[in-house]
Order: structure tokens, then sequence, then C-alpha cells
């Protein structure tokens, strides 16, 4: 299987040594942004400049901007809930299913650790999922676009047959 591409959201660069190795173990690539940008504004640019699968974001970011995690998140949303994202926080956070959408999860950060294979498994899946939906539903737009071509031809064949 072909490695998938993750953006790692985090302030600690420790953490970055430490998950980057971790995940790589388990066929995922993670690439960080360092440093991080001042406004949330650009994130999504920078998730598709580094044509990501999946996203990986601490929600303490602290150490070197002012807003968080989930606000990178929102800003990602906006654009795209289509990719898979794993918050990591250090509390559970009221609300986040209701928020966010089935290509969301939430973590506790002190947890990644020991979980990573199974976190690990979960981004495979969801964007083995997201795979196939947009394949399904390529078929179906052009299955569309294949049937409206046909109508459109029989008209103008129709209109052909009465020129006469």
């Amino acid at each position: 299987m072909e490695h998938l591409k993750g953006v790692y959201i985090e302030d600690e660069m420790d953490n970055v040594t430490i998950y980057t190795s971790l995940f790589e173990i388990e066929g995922l690539d993670l690439e960080c942004i360092n440093p991080l940008p001042n406004k949330v504004d650009g994130f999504y640019d920078l998730i598709l400049e580094r044509k990501a699968d999946f996203l990986i974001i601490d929600n303490h970011l602290d150490k070197q901007v002012t807003y968080k995690g989930i606000d990178v998140l929102r800003e990602i949303r906006k654009h795209d809930s289509t990719i898979y994202a794993v918050l990591l926080t250090n509390y559970p956070l009221e609300n986040f299913a209701d928020q966010f959408g089935d290509y969301d999860y939430e973590l506790q950060k002190d947890t990644l650790n020991v979980r990573y294979v199974d976190v690990a498994e979960k981004i495979k899946r969801a964007c083995a999922l997201r795979d196939e939906n947009m394949i399904s539903e390529s078929m179906v737009n052009s299955s569309v676009k294949e049937k409206n071509t046909i109508e459109l031809l029989k008209r103008i064949s129709s209109q052909l047959d009465n020129i006469d």
C-alpha cells in the first residue's frame, strides 16, 4: 500500500520527531508546518500545497501562536469536509462530535503514544472510504453527464430529421 501523507500541526518539535517516526512504521508519512502561520486564514492553502491525505492537529499551539488547533480545523472545514482530521486535546471538548463531521476524530493527547496504531488504522480506513466515495460520486456524475449528452444528441437528431 502506498504511504498516505499527513500534515501534523504541532508547536512542540519533540512531539513531531516522536510521532513522525511512530506513524512512519504504520505506513503514514507526516510533515510538520513549522513555523506555524500567524493567522489561521492560510492553513487550507498549506494543506493543498502539501497534498495531504489527513491531518493531525494539536489543539494547544500556544508555544508559537495565539489560536487553537480547533480554530485551524474550523478554517479547513470551510473549504474541505472530506480530509480526515485527528484533533489532539488535553481535555474533552464539549459538543465536538456535533460541531464536526464523520472525518473528524478527537483524541486525548496523552494517549496518542499508546494508541498510535489504532489511530493509524482509523486514518487508513477513513482515507480509503473517502476515496471510494469520491470514485462513486465521480461515476454517478459521469453517468449523469452521459445521460444528458445522449438526451441532447437525441433532440438534435430529432430536429435534424424534421429539417427536410
